[in-house]
């Protein structure tokens, strides 16, 4: 420290308002980030990577409002930067690579005092400026807002304007395979590096997202495919967009494009159109799994809460343009019953409006489990819990007083999620006609559970009915 005499000020930078402790809900996103700002970016790609803060995402897969190109930042902002209540933790997976994913970008940087500033989202060691040397005569860096600063070395200058070439992240350089990948020779990347996160953090995923590429159909289905027994175990919802652009810029179009697509399975909840925040544009899926995390956080990790009705961060619905899309609750409803997720005005406040997912169509026949969002994410919720809870047990002695455990202890959870009002009815059993001699002596034990999960309040009627009783008063009898 050097030698200090007189009063002295220091400003420093904002502290995030942290995500809080102990959310069980774990969303994983599938998309693009700005990871040519690292120092190692290729440690950043195609690989599940936890993220708890804004902060936490930055030194780990960099940040850039250039939410088009890089898809994750939008992720990031929206739960960590949401005034309603910063949430997570969230896992990210990127598919960008700096070495593939680049065009050649050019400019004419302005120099003043030996420093300037690249705007684009330059790769920083390929870098080049005529008649200079990388490293030698000046050397490029990131800043906190996201340009590369060109900075001549001691004793070295850069002449203005300095012209500089380099590769630019390019998204037109991601493909739909970049961000569907694969399982090549051991290899994992794009949605089948799903099957690492609970390897990787010990943590199910709960939620599946890639905002900015689920309304391409294909990568939709992939999304569904990964969703269902990850690691021979964990099931998962979807949340995905609809497209908003020049073909679905009514409400007409979008249930028609829902339909076309196919963008009608049970475990995915579907959202119609963008939505706008202080100049920022997101789209519908990222906002329902921010608001499902929030919800579910609150509802002490249970989901059995819809989302549905709920505030979220934002000043009203747009298109794809960026054009203002104004409906009221009857024309949300139009969505609501065809399976679509929208938004609604009420009270002075934006909520998330609609509790079905993409199965759902008014007067069709469902399974009583699939008609809410938060009966289908219940029982997963059972199902993921059922195996995570009794895990430790497989290989062990199946005696009858390991069978009266289990049932114990699983009748025990199921009661207390009764009586917190999680399920209306719930009983477990080990019966003798689903358990033969045949599958016992293999190993093999069947526990049957019945649950009746919470039902949504979808709609509330109140009946009111004039009398004439309340006559009487004005003449001093009894109404």
């Amino acid at each position: 420290m050097p030698y200090l005499h007189g009063v002295y000020g220091q400003q420093s930078p904002t502290t995030d308002t942290l995500s809080p402790s102990g959310v069980s809900t774990l969303p994983v996103y599938i998309g693009t980030a700005p990871v040519q700002q690292l120092a190692d970016p290729a440690a950043a790609i195609n690989v599940p990577i936890i993220i708890n803060s804004f902060a936490d995402a930055v030194a780990k897969i960099g940040y850039s409002d250039d939410w088009v190109t890089f898809t994750l930042s939008e992720a990031v902002y929206a739960h960590f930067k949401n005034r309603i209540q910063p949430i997570g933790p969230i896992v990210v997976i990127n598919v960008m690579d700096p070495e593939t994913s680049v065009t050649v970008g050019t400019q004419s940087v302005a120099i003043a005092n030996g420093v300037g500033y690249i705007t684009a989202p330059a790769v920083l060691d390929t870098i080049a400026i005529t008649g200079k040397v990388l490293g030698t005569d000046f050397k490029a860096e990131y800043t906190t807002d996201g340009r590369v600063k060109v900075s001549a070395l001691p004793t070295k200058t850069l002449v203005n304007p300095s012209p500089a070439t380099f590769d630019k992240m390019d998204i037109a350089e991601v493909t739909s395979s970049d961000v569907i990948g694969g399982n090549l020779a051991g290899v994992r990347t794009g949605i089948s590096v799903v099957e690492l996160v609970y390897v990787t953090h010990k943590q199910i995923p709960t939620i599946l997202a890639a905002p900015g590429w689920s309304q391409v159909k294909l990568i939709k289905e992939a999304l569904v495919t990964a969703s269902q027994n990850i690691n021979g175990h964990w099931d998962a919802l979807v949340a995905a967009d609809l497209d908003s652009g020049a073909t679905s810029d009514t409400i007409a179009e979008a249930i028609a494009w829902k339909a076309t697509n196919g963008y009608t399975d049970i475990g995915v909840k579907v959202g119609w159109p963008k939505a706008k925040s202080a100049g920022r544009i997101f789209w519908t899926s990222t906002l329902m799994v921010v608001r499902m995390q929030q919800t579910d956080f609150a509802s002490d990790n249970v989901p059995y809460i819809s989302p549905s009705n709920k505030q979220v961060d934002i000043t009203g619905p747009v298109l794809a343009s960026g054009a203002d899309f104004v409906f009221d609750e009857n024309q949300a409803n139009e969505l609501n019953q065809k399976g679509i997720t929208t938004f609604n005005f009420r009270s002075g406040i934006w909520v998330l409006w609609g509790p079905h997912c993409a199965n759902y169509e008014y007067g069709a026949s469902i399974d009583p489990k699939d008609v809410f969002d938060a009966g289908i994410r219940m029982m997963m919720y059972m199902t993921n819990t059922f195996q995570d809870r009794f895990m430790s047990d497989v290989d062990g002695p199946l005696n009858r007083s390991m069978k009266d455990t289990i049932l114990n202890d699983a009748g025990t959870w199921i009661n207390s999620l009764i009586a917190d009002g999680k399920l209306l009815y719930g009983v477990i059993e080990f019966l003798e006609t689903s358990n033969p001699t045949s599958s016992i002596v293999e190993g093999n034990f069947l526990f049957n559970t019945q649950i009746t999960t919470t039902p949504v309040a979808k709609s509330l009627t109140f009946v009111v009915q004039y009398t004439t009783k309340g006559i009487t008063a004005l003449f001093g009898g009894e109404s």
